[in-house]
């Protein structure tokens, strides 16, 4: 997974027991398996996601792990909502340590064929304002826990890809903002932890909002080869853990990223026939 993985196993783990866990996106994928792992360490949890029904199963399933588990049922697009999480985490659990900010909606189309471009707000409300709002309302007790914020970004937050932009639109907004925040902050007990996945085996791609060409572009073999949930939350709770500051996973994934700069043609390039423009 490349030498970034490799420093970090060197780091100190520094993962305080019994903390206080908020998890946006809860109820499926990264959000639920990132619940499960927290929930084998005894924490406290505060699941937020909108539907009850799936919020209640990944609850039992936390409880029978050794988790003190809540839920919530909320739409992070919504600022009262992002607010009410945030409330009720403090109600419950007096405190928070470490805020997971996973919620997010795809779409997959070329720009010049999206005739509604509500799309674009849709992510953007989903993907980055529920990001902000969350933060917003959290921050003042993470700055006395001494917390972390745990930003899941992707590779579409480091580089532009075709049939993706507003998704990349969103990420690269979360990826600004959050860099930003961390320079304003200057605060090293305070972490921000950007991590940027592959392409992952979830439901997320099931519910693209928008899915022009999408299987034209993906064949199965790619979507067979997709990581798992299990092989990647194991890499986000390291740099969780280690309170990195960006990680991206594997490597080889982000190899346009590294080489755009000075090879711009030539990637651009390869990244057309990837989605077979």
């Amino acid at each position: 997974m490349g030498n970034q993985i490799q420093v970090l196993k060197l780091r100190s783990n520094k993962f305080k027991p019994g903390s206080v866990v908020i998890i946006t996106g809860a109820s499926s994928g990264i959000g639920r398996e990132l619940a499960i792992n927290y929930a084998q360490r005894n924490c406290s949890i505060l699941l937020a996601a909108r539907t009850e029904s799936k919020l209640k199963e990944v609850q039992k399933l936390c409880t029978d792990l050794g988790g003190k588990v809540e839920y919530v049922i909320a739409d992070v697009s919504k600022e009262e909502d992002c607010k009410n999480i945030i409330q009720t985490c403090i109600q419950k659990f007096n405190r928070i340590d470490i805020m997971v900010l996973n919620a997010g909606i795809n779409a997959h189309a070329r720009f010049d064929e999206i005739e509604d471009l509500s799309v674009y707000k849709k992510l953007m409300d989903t993907n980055f304002y529920g990001y902000l709002y969350m933060t917003k309302y959290a921050l003042p007790y993470l700055k006395t826990s001494k917390g972390q914020i745990l930003v899941l970004s992707s590779m579409s937050g480091e580089i532009g890809l075709p049939e993706r932009s507003a998704y990349c639109s969103s990420k690269f907004a979360v990826t600004g903002f959050f860099e930003s925040l961390r320079i304003e902050m200057d605060n090293p007990d305070l972490a921000i932890t950007i991590v940027c996945p592959p392409s992952v085996k979830t439901p997320m791609r099931d519910h693209d909002i928008l899915k022009l060409h999408q299987e034209k572009s993906e064949s199965q073999k790619e979507l067979d080869d997709r990581m798992t949930v299990e092989d990647a939350v194991k890499y986000i709770m390291l740099a969780a853990d280690k309170r990195a500051r960006k990680i991206y996973f594997p490597i080889k994934a982000y190899t346009a990223v590294y080489l755009r700069p000075f090879f711009p043609d030539y990637v651009d390039r390869k990244l057309k026939e990837k989605a077979k423009l």
